[in-house]
């Protein structure tokens, strides 16, 4: 009998967060909030989970306005169902403050909880005031960042992080590919992630990039034309990971004080070198390093 693969980092977060899910499905906990860049699966996963539990969701997927996220919660009270706001990531702005202010009420205590708005645009059908018991899961992409309403807001909810690195991102494409697709064979497909590996290193990835570089890969084929040019201009549409600017920014900067010692020390690279490591706490090798990359840059 074959044995099973072990769990890719993404199987072992989903999982996770499907354990999330089902606290707030049973009642353990009332309200989640999932974080992850696009194609993670956090979606997916939680329908299937409710799913599984037989409990009944509202879903919301769309721009939310103050007045409108109100009139949700108001309507929405007393539902069974589990109100799940996906992918609207607007409402949680910074320049929000009011539905923050309605969500971070709206979560807090326990069962009861008493949100208000105290409004001139309040139509006539609305109460200032009510008490809700619903649930809630949110699931953002991006979430704002120094933003105390929204922290407040956050500590209200179960917080589920699914950030992957690129690594976890190659290892889900090896095991999405292993067994091919239709019109690329396992072999073709495993190319095709070793050319993302190998010109996305300096990229922040994405796991929504594999199934448009398959299909780019077999149209290519049929064509009789080289797939590997229209994949790569896929990829420099992406961003970097915040490791690789950090790394970008310490080069920069050493190479900087790579040229002022060299300026400060003209005929002597063993005393610029020694200017370099007192100034910036570095190694030889780093002085070195940066000096073979200005002296390429001046060739």
């Amino acid at each position: 009998m074959e044995l099973a693969r072990p769990k890719t980092r993404l199987e072992e977060k989903q999982e996770t967060l499907a354990n999330m899910v089902r606290m707030i499905a049973q009642k353990q906990y009332h309200s989640l909030f999932c974080i992850s860049s696009g194609g993670a699966g956090k979606s997916r996963t939680i329908t299937k989970v409710l799913d599984e539990e037989g409990q009944d969701m509202v879903l919301y997927n769309s721009h939310c306005t103050t007045l409108q996220l109100y009139r949700v919660l108001f309507e929405n009270r007393e539902n069974e169902a589990i109100l799940f706001f996906d992918d609207c990531d607007s409402l949680y702005a910074s320049s929000n403050a009011p539905a923050l202010g309605i969500l971070r009420s709206a979560l807090f205590g326990q069962p009861n909880r008493v949100v208000t708005y105290n409004s001139s645009q309040l139509p006539d059908d609305l109460p200032a005031r009510f008490e809700t018991t619903s649930r809630f899961i949110f699931c953002a992409n991006q979430i704002p960042k120094k933003n105390p309403m929204f922290d407040a807001v956050l500590t209200r909810c179960l917080v589920c992080r699914m950030d992957l690195s690129n690594a976890e991102i190659l290892e889900q494409f090896r095991v999405m590919s292993a067994n091919g697709y239709p019109g690329c064979p396992p072999e073709a497909a495993a190319e095709v992630v070793d050319f993302i590996e190998e010109h996305g290193s300096e990229k922040q990835l994405s796991m929504r990039l594999l199934t448009p570089a398959i299909r780019i890969y077999k149209f290519c084929i049929e064509q009789g034309q080289d797939w590997r040019p229209v994949v790569l201009a896929q990829l420099q549409n992406l961003g970097r990971p915040a490791s690789a600017s950090k790394r970008l920014v310490n080069a920069e900067r050493d190479e900087r004080l790579v040229r002022e010692s060299l300026r400060k020390f003209p005929d002597s690279t063993a005393d610029a070198c020694r200017h370099f490591m007192e100034r910036s706490n570095k190694s030889r090798a780093s002085f070195y390093r940066s000096l073979k990359r200005v002296k390429g840059d001046s060739a």
